[in-house]
């Protein structure tokens, strides 16, 4: 009787580099999008490519006939990233912050009560014009009763053709509590042969009306995210609902019901404990894509039918401008265009002598011992003056790599205040779990907060669990080490990534420890004989130097590396 044989995993799909660097994506992201909202943009792209590269892949090898266990494990990684860190519209942003969720909170109220008076004007002013048409026509009819111009029987066919007026507009007493009837809805034109159905569908399409939609889409997008962007993750999620509806679905050799290998019964996966991949986890599953494919349609359909308006428009655009550059009295030729650019390039350019001249290799030896000696006595008077009220401290220099590495001050009109007018990069990150407004809920909206990052957590902790005992419980070898090529890119993005989270946890506890930051900065001068000067600034206290310096009010540190020549 046959035995099952190990299953040869393919590594360059979910080797363990590979692996390593999808979960250190997911908890880096995290990690800042919650102290960094900022950076949300960024990440959000990174992590947006990782999907689509890795899901074209997955259909690819789902077309090759890859073994169904292989594709739940890359069904896995993909699902993994828009349940834990990827959000098309930002709207996880939002929960991982009291402060977030309270503005959006506001925002939403604020766009519930315009919208409800909108639509109360909107009601009244239809209302009233219905009122004033149906008077029109019960005067019509009452003066068409009383003259007898044009004749008894030419009265009745008007009388007639007044049933054809819709009814609320032949009430003669308007009814209060009516809710305002729509509109006449767009017909779809007249067309003939097997093509009727497809434009009728294509024509219906065009004229969904998408204005509420994006208005609902508008409020729930987090601050800082493009709609390009937008746009770009909602299509790839898409993507990714419609391949999982096919792996559930597909009765064929592509999906989940694939025959397994000779001899071996059907895979394991986790679902709380060791479970067949067959049954009532299919149905489990089926059930789930369908609600993926739910809950990702709407809002792509909406960007897609706003997508294809916007393309139509620009390409009627591009068709007019070229039409009228061809037609033009006096068009200019290709060659006119680069005659003008060799102009410029003429008047512009360095000669080649002059540039050698410059970057001469040939170096003064004695200014150069001039130099380095005048270092060394700035050297050592810089060591003897620790005690001077104005000397360098090593906060200063904290101070200064925390400056560079968050950013300069910004001033935002928002934030800003008289009393604080600096509002750094930095002073955004800072999570105000208990400071965030006197809002009347706020300990509901700070347990909401925290119950969405530790969902955060434990779905990333899930996804992992997942994807490990599924390899492990089916025995699945050569993808337990990193011993290819194509490892190595995930793998490295994944530990640079995670090493920018920790620059960032290192920099807001330095922020923390030294508020005075954003005072702080660094200026480089050329000195007059050539070495370059450093000076350390306070905003409002002046320059932080040792006293009795070489040069007044300066500190200088000389280097071969960066003397001026």
């Amino acid at each position: 009787m046959p035995t099952c044989e190990p299953l040869e995993g393919n590594p360059d799909f979910y080797g363990l580099g590979i692996r390593i660097g999808i979960y250190l994506q997911w908890w880096s992201a995290w990690l800042s999008l919650l102290l960094d909202p900022e950076s949300a943009q960024s990440v959000l792209d990174a992590n947006s490519v990782s999907l689509f590269a890795v899901t074209i892949a997955t259909i690819i090898a789902a077309r090759r006939n890859a073994p169904a266990i292989e594709m739940y494990i890359m069904l896995q990684i993909l699902i993994g990233f828009p349940v834990t860190t990827l959000s098309s519209f930002g709207l996880r942003l939002w929960l991982m912050s009291p402060r977030r969720l309270d503005k959006l909170k506001d925002e939403l109220k604020r766009l519930w009560r315009e919208d409800r008076e909108k639509r109360k004007e909107t009601a009244r002013r239809t209302e009233e014009r219905k009122r004033e048409h149906r008077q029109e026509l019960q005067q019509r009819r009452d003066h068409r009763r009383t003259s007898k111009q044009n004749g008894r029987f030419v009265n009745l066919m008007l009388d007639w053709l007044d049933v054809f007026v819709h009814a609320d507009r032949l009430r003669t007493q308007p009814d209060s509590q009516a809710q305002p009837q729509p509109g006449p809805q767009p017909q779809p034109p007249k067309t003939a042969g097997g093509s009727g159905a497809a434009m009728d569908v294509v024509y219906l399409l065009w004229h969904l009306p998408i204005v509420l939609p994006l208005q609902v889409l508008s409020s729930l997008k987090f601050p800082g995210l493009s709609w390009s962007g937008v746009q770009w993750r909602t299509t790839t999620v898409a993507l990714l609902a419609a391949y999982n509806m096919v792996y559930w679905f597909d009765a064929g050799e592509h999906g989940v019901k694939q025959p397994p290998s000779l001899g071996c019964g059907p895979p394991t996966i986790f679902m709380f404990s060791i479970q067949l991949l067959a049954g009532p986890i299919v149905t489990l599953g089926c059930i789930s894509a369908v609600f993926i494919a739910v809950i990702v349609g709407p809002p792509t359909l909406t960007l897609l039918m706003l997508a294809l308006r916007v393309l139509l428009y620009a390409i009627v655009f591009i068709a007019r401008d070229m039409y009228f550059i061809v037609t033009s009295a006096d068009p200019q030729s290709f060659k006119t265009i680069l005659d003008k650019v060799n102009n410029v390039l003429s008047h512009k350019t360095l000669r080649v002598t002059s540039m050698l001249e410059i970057y001469s290799p040939i170096v003064p030896i004695l200014p150069f011992m001039n130099i380095t000696g005048r270092s060394l006595l700035d050297l050592l008077e810089f060591m003897s003056s620790y005690g001077a009220d104005n000397s360098i401290r090593f906060s200063d220099v904290i101070k200064v790599g925390v400056s560079l590495g968050m950013g300069r001050p910004v001033k935002r009109q928002s934030e800003a205040r008289d009393d604080n007018p600096h509002i750094s990069r930095a002073q955004t990150m800072p999570l105000d779990w208990t400071r965030f407004g006197g809002s009347p809920n706020r300990q509901l909206i700070t347990r909401l907060c925290v119950a969405w990052n530790i969902w955060m957590v434990l779905s990333i902790i899930w996804f992992i669990t997942s994807i490990e005992t599924t390899i492990w419980w089916n025995n699945i070898q050569g993808v337990h080490t990193i011993d290819s090529t194509g490892q190595l890119i995930p793998f490295i993005i994944g530990c640079v990534s995670a090493s920018q989270v920790v620059k960032k946890l290192i920099l807001l506890a330095l922020g923390k420890k030294y508020p005075d930051w954003a005072d702080t900065e660094l200026e480089i001068q050329d000195g007059p004989s050539g070495p370059l000067i450093w000076k350390i600034v306070r905003r409002g206290h002046g320059d932080i130097n040792p006293t009795g310096g070489a040069t007044a009010g300066n500190t200088e540190v000389h280097a071969a590396a960066i003397n001026g020549p």
